[in-house]
Parts: structure tokens; C-alpha cells; sequence
């Protein structure tokens, strides 16, 4: 994959079906390999909550950008979502805490015509540069006990902090030696 083709930026409104639509894919591919993680996606109860979620500005978009003259939006190559507050989610695993300085990330999903091309490397990367840029200093996720998953994070610089309710607790921390948080407004 060509990197230089992707265009990230914040999700629209419009785009909170396309984004469903990805989420279900790949919760789809996971059963098939008898992984029950992202199931409650199938069920279509999460919709609303997802679509909610974007019409926030809490998800983001990836496309390539096309080179071709139609008018057709880019189809999705992958989403995401961070958040600068705990979500019911965030605080049922973390317990409810003050986290001024730092983001959660949840719902980190490659389109299954680009799994196995790096972009999920690509991407994590690209989010722990952004969230520096933003000043925040430390990213949190929660995800589902696999090898392969715990994997990839471990080998992203997050560290396990604690497995509760059956979900790994992940935190990666910006370098101090390039921090200083302003104080002020930050917008993910």
C-alpha cells in the first residue's frame, strides 16, 4: 500500500453508515474464525450509538485518494474512534477517573481488502503522533485477550497494565523528554 495515497481526517455524519457498515465487516470476519470479539456489533443494537459517536467528531476516516475523475466518495480502508473522555465503556474497565492528559482508542478497524498490508501499523503510528501534536500524553485501549492483538500493541509500545472483566487494559505514554503539556482546550 501506498501511504501517501491515505487521506485521514475526522469523520462527518455522512459517513457514520459507511463506517457501521466497516465495523460490521470485519465483527462478520471475526466470527467466522470463531472470535466472539466485536460480535454485539451484528446485532445492530451499537448503530445508533456508533452513528451518535461520529456525528460527535469522535471517529475517523482513512481513504485512498483517488485518481480518478468521478464523483464517488472513496471507499473506507479504515476507521477509528478517540476520545478525551471516558465513555461508559472506559469507565466500567478503568473505573471513573480524571484523564486530562490523556485519549481513549477504540474501534481501530482495517477494511478487509487492506488486511495484511501494514495499515494497521501505519495508522497506530500515526495516531501516537497526532495525539503528541495534540497534546495529549497518553493513549488508552481495551481489547479482547488474543495473542495476535496483544501482540501488536506490545510491539507498538503500549503496555498491559491489567486484564479485567476478560478485556486487556493497554496504555502507551508519550516521551516525557518531548512534553509540555499547555494547559488549554484540546480537541481530538
Amino acid at each position: 500500500m501506498l501511504y501517501q495515497n491515505l487521506k485521514i481526517e475526522k469523520a462527518t455524519t455522512e459517513d457514520g453508515p459507511s463506517i457501521v457498515e466497516l465495523l460490521k465487516s470485519r465483527a462478520t470476519h471475526l466470527k467466522s474464525k470463531g472470535s466472539s470479539q466485536w460480535s454485539f456489533l451484528l446485532t445492530g443494537q451499537e448503530d445508533a450509538e456508533i452513528l451518535e459517536l461520529v456525528s460527535k467528531g469522535l471517529f475517523y476516516k482513512v481513504t485512498l485518494k483517488s485518481s480518478h475523475l468521478d464523483d464517488a466518495p472513496p471507499p473506507l480502508a479504515a476507521t477509528f474512534m478517540l476520545s478525551d473522555t471516558q465513555e461508559e465503556w472506559d469507565v466500567h474497565l478503568w473505573g471513573q477517573e480524571a484523564t486530562p492528559s490523556t485519549v481513549y482508542l477504540h474501534k481501530l478497524a482495517v477494511a478487509m481488502q487492506h488486511k495484511g498490508e501494514g495499515l494497521g501499523d501505519y495508522l497506530v503510528n500515526w495516531i501516537k503522533q497526532h495525539v503528541e501534536e495534540l497534546d495529549y500524553t497518553k493513549i488508552r485501549l481495551d481489547c479482547v485477550p488474543s495473542a495476535e492483538l496483544r501482540s501488536f500493541y506490545d510491539k507498538h509500545g503500549f503496555t498491559l497494565l491489567k486484564i479485567v472483566d476478560d478485556h486487556c487494559l493497554y496504555e502507551w505514554e508519550a516521551s516525557k523528554a518531548n512534553k509540555e503539556v499547555q494547559d488549554g482546550e484540546r480537541k481530538v
